[in-house]
């Protein structure tokens, strides 16, 4: 029982909804930063600022990545623990 709510716990804090994740352009925000401004930038200059804002991005959601990567990982184990529980259960019997 106790493998089963590990397993759960798990699973509800993989699936909870999370809000952090960065890779997202507001239009708004581009426009007047990059065109509307005092002074606009030229595209290149444009490209490298936004290619340097998405790997900026691509860091700071890889920490999120990597802590559900080992709470599936857990997961994982954890049901393979339950099912060997399972058989030496039904082999007991």
């Amino acid at each position: 029982m106790a493998l089963l709510f590990g397993i759960g716990g798990l699973i509800v804090f993989l699936l909870w909804p999370y809000h952090k994740y960065t890779f997202r352009f507001d239009p708004e925000e581009l426009l007047h930063h990059y065109v509307d401004g005092d002074r606009p930038l030229k595209i290149s200059a444009m490209q490298r600022a936004l290619a340097l804002r998405i790997k900026a991005d691509m860091a700071s959601n890889w920490r999120i990545i990597q802590r559900l990567r080992v709470a599936l990982q857990i997961a994982l184990v954890l049901l393979l623990f339950d099912i060997l529980a399972w058989l030496f259960a039904i082999a007991g019997v």
